[in-house]
């Protein structure tokens, strides 16, 4: 394969590896806050920085200056930063691993190197084992603890991405597949087929000849050059592009259906359905079912479901919990599916920190297929997302109501992702939130209190009358941070008992609410929102991940808003209690 562009991710992780390492060898704040700011910008830009940079219009971006221009430049055309090198071969290179543990900063990192020589994650654990941390100014024995509890974190998700990394490189690698000349049958399995939300590694059923396997190997090796791809037992492995583990299983021809099922997993599930199978008469082994007569003929894996009078299993619900009691009660087939979805909602424009304005969010949404969108920037608490106060809201809203007249079709709902403060109190007076056609409210602050505590400050915020909808409900940052302690399952109750909606937030770096939390979503009848927490134009599509996470809850179509029609919506939001 070719080589490919840096991405604007690719860039804006130089700069925020610049900005680190300048604070890390404790030179000019404003110089390392500057590269922060424009990482921040560069990621959410619509389009490639190169694009933007030949047609000049990255000029009139906000928070990009000269300087980074000209670095993007050399990076563009180079894949290179000389300065960038230079500067990270001024530290020790574990110094940048350390900051990936949850709760060190820069500061943090730079007072552990410069005070007690550690250098790198394995230095600090032994610190902190033997309580060095404990007597170091800005730490302390409860900082001590929480460093060991980000280390072990830390470790647990190590060589594990998001499931929006795991989907893109396994289409990728289909793509290549599909090229091979020879006739072959292939399908992405495991937990990528699945949808879940951290994944560890691609894998990839191919059915082939015996006899063309080596010829498969030897093209993949040559599609994938500089890869290390090997055989190892009956399977071809390498990493993709972006680094994640690939597992290609080798199966024949006649095991193409019973290997769909079995690599699909999760394991639970097969064992469940085995059982299933058994108590039916049937043994089943990897790659075949067997029955009193021999091999069964499968054309799909819905006959295998068949073979134990259950309807076909969605992959996404396979995991071995209560698929069999949902596929009994016939809910199955009310999951939601993209084709549903009419429009969302929690979507940032550049009134806050979102990159496009109102009306090119509307224009993308209307391109998707979309009725309505909310429009829900960052409350005036807020300031390190531009949040906005009550004069700058007048402004938006007079925005929104041009957008509505001028897009007949569409709808734009006036709505605020309000702070949750200390004290569950919101951002605005009451004579303001009553202007909004719904509130959602959400905990961006404060993320250690107690379970008790932060539980009554969300319980606070949800029964205000003008609130609707509950964002990110653990305020979980998936292989960053984990949930903050609060009891979700009071949340979700009183959530219910109002007749209010909790989000699923579909950006793949939190999908909070957890899939996990399904069975007690159906049992309560929460109502839900899917809302891809939108910074930009491209991320309205990541719609698709929450519509993953509500398949796997196994949540029906209907409890969903974004499958209602604008004037149920309408009705919904005007209720008040």
């Amino acid at each position: 394969m070719g080589a490919e562009k840096i991405t604007n991710e690719q860039i804006a992780e130089i700069f925020k590896e610049l900005g680190a390492i300048l604070e890390l060898k404790g030179e000019n704040p404003f110089k390392a806050r500057a590269y922060y700011n424009a990482a921040r910008v560069i990621e959410k830009l619509p389009v490639p920085m190169e694009e933007m940079i030949n047609s000049g219009e990255i000029v009139r971006i906000k928070g990009i200056g000269e300087a980074v221009i000209k670095k993007s430049k050399v990076l563009i055309e180079t894949g290179q930063l000389p300065y960038y090198e230079k500067l990270k071969s001024s530290i020790p290179p574990g110094l940048l691993e350390m900051l990936k543990i949850p709760g060190l900063g820069p500061r943090k990192v730079r007072k552990l190197w410069q005070e007690l020589g550690i250098t790198n994650i394995g230095e600090l654990e032994y610190a902190c084992d033997v309580n060095r941390l404990v007597s170091l100014e800005g730490f302390g024995l409860k900082t001590q603890q929480k460093v060991l509890e980000g280390i072990k974190f830390l470790k647990k998700y190590s060589d594990k991405h998001f499931i929006s990394d795991g989907i893109a490189e396994s289409e990728l690698i289909a793509s290549v597949l599909q090229e091979f000349p020879k006739a072959l049958q292939m399908h992405v399995v495991g937990s990528v087929r699945r949808r879940c939300e951290i994944i560890g590694e691609i894998e990839v059923l191919v059915a082939i000849e015996c006899e063309l396997r080596s010829e498969l190997l030897n093209f993949i090796k040559e599609a994938f050059s500089g890869a290390d791809v090997k055989e190892k037992d009956e399977n071809i492995v390498f990493r993709s592009p972006g680094g994640i583990p690939v597992v290609i299983h080798l199966v024949d021809k006649g095991s193409f259906i019973p290997a769909l099922f079995y690599f699909t997993g999760s394991d639970s599930h097969v064992r469940m359905i085995e059982k299933l199978l058994i108590d039916k008469g049937y043994r089943f082994v990897k790659n075949a079912i067997l029955g009193k007569t021999g091999r069964v003929n499968l054309n799909s894996e819905a006959d295998i479901y068949a073979l134990v009078d259950l309807p076909f299993i969605p992959p996404e619900l396979r995991e071995g919990r209560d698929e069999l009691e949902l596929a009994g009660s016939g809910e199955i087939s009310e999951l939601v599916k993209m084709g549903d979805i009419k429009g969302c909602f929690h979507i940032h424009s550049n009134y806050s920190d979102g990159i496009n304005s109102v009306e090119e969010m509307v224009i993308r949404a209307r391109e998707l297929g979309y009725s309505f969108i909310s429009i829900s920037d960052h409350s005036k608490s807020a300031f390190y997302a531009n949040g906005l106060d009550e004069a700058r809201l007048e402004q938006q809203w007079k925005e929104i109501d041009e957008m509505n007249e001028k897009y007949p079709d569409f709808r734009v709902f006036k709505s605020i992702e309000s702070d949750i403060l200390v004290d569950g109190s919101l951002d605005y007076k009451d004579r303001v939130l009553e202007k909004f056609d719904f509130v959602i409210a959400s905990v961006h602050s404060r993320f250690a209190l107690s379970a008790s505590e932060q539980t009554e400050r969300v319980l606070r915020a949800i029964r205000n009358p003008f609130v609707k909808m509950l964002a990110h409900p653990t305020g979980r940052l998936l292989l960053a941070r984990k949930g903050y302690e609060i009891d979700l399952e009071r949340v979700l109750r009183e959530i219910a008992k109002l007749d209010k909606v909790v989000e699923i937030n579909a950006s793949p770096h939190r999908l909070d609410l957890d899939w996990r939390w399904g069975k007690l979503v159906r049992e309560l009848n929460v109502k839900i929102a899917i809302n891809p927490d939108a910074h930009n134009v491209d991320d309205i599509s990541d719609v698709e991940y929450g519509v993953y996470v509500a398949r796997k809850a196994g949540i029906p179509g209907r409890n969903i808003l974004n499958t209602w029609s604008v004037e149920k919506l309408e009705a919904f939001f005007r209720k008040k209690e």
